[in-house]
């Protein structure tokens, strides 16, 4: 069970990841804001719930849907808007308005933008945490389509081979571009994936923040103790486009219809009030 303060806390960046992006959407929409856009819409629970799993001094590699990971660490969000303002106050000193950038002073790996390069590099830096004889834990993030790809399986695979401090989190929002997840993979489960490289696989309700967060706390506990990586599956729903120039006029209308009737964030208000 989450305690409240921590709860509190998950709502507060959840609520402030919808707010900041869907600005950048109007901003956007406008003409005010330059270069492509995307943004985590329904991705907010799972970028805070993993990320309020660690410690500052673990090492984060996220996506760049996961804006409530920098904003959990510390990136204000002014920092975002002098990004995309071409500003030299912002993290990359104003050469890249995308969530393609990293923090290292608060152990946030650059985003790669062929995903899942971040897989072996965050498997790198665990390698790096354990030779240095701390118990940091390095956590890695991909969507289902980047799955596909061979950095995944090689990163996958070496990490559970060497027992490293991992955590992969596949966020599986049903769709790689335009493409379905039917016709990504045929085994759609991608938690039960995870025992074919030897290490446990977890399946959890991506719009639910509490449940993901002790998805992560159990595999982060598992990684800081020596036991070696694991794997979570966090379902959900990429409601907006794979960039703000995207209609996504794939998506079924009634698939997106049942998925906007749950919104992360209000769902979190809601159980706030039961605790």
């Amino acid at each position: 069970m989450v305690e409240r303060d921590l709860a509190v806390r998950m709502f507060e960046v959840m609520a402030l990841m919808r707010a900041t992006e869907d600005r950048m959407v109007t901003m956007y929409r406008q003409g005010e804001l330059l270069g492509s856009l995307y943004t985590g819409h329904w991705h907010e629970a799972i970028a805070v719930g993993t990320a309020s799993a660690l410690r500052p001094t673990d090492v984060l590699a996220p996506l760049h849907r996961d804006l409530g990971v920098h904003l959990w660490r510390g990136l204000e969000p002014w920092q975002v808007m002098a990004s995309f303002m071409g500003k030299a106050t912002s993290p990359t000193g104003g050469r890249d308005g995308t969530l393609h950038y990293g923090r290292l002073d608060l152990n946030i790996l650059n985003p790669v933008s062929h995903i899942p390069n971040n897989y072996p590099i965050a498997t790198g830096a665990a390698f790096a945490l354990r030779y240095r004889g701390t118990d940091g834990v390095a956590m890695a993030y991909c969507g289902d389509g980047a799955s596909s790809r061979g950095d995944f399986h090689e990163a996958l695979n070496l990490a559970a081979v060497q027992q490293l401090p991992c955590v992969f989190v596949v966020e599986n929002n049903q769709y790689a571009y335009s493409t379905p997840l039917t016709l990504t993979t045929a085994a759609t489960d991608f938690a039960s994936k995870a025992v074919g490289y030897g290490m446990p696989g977890t399946q959890v309700d991506g719009i639910g923040v509490f449940a993901v967060h002790e998805a992560a706390a159990a595999a982060v506990a598992r990684a800081r103790a020596g036991d070696g990586p694991s794997l979570i599956e966090a379902v959900t729903m990429r409601m907006h486009g794979h960039a703000e120039h995207d209609p996504a006029d794939y998506v079924p209308a009634e698939l997106r219809e049942t998925w906007a009737k749950r919104d992360p964030v209000e769902e979190c208000a809601a159980r706030l009030t039961e605790l």
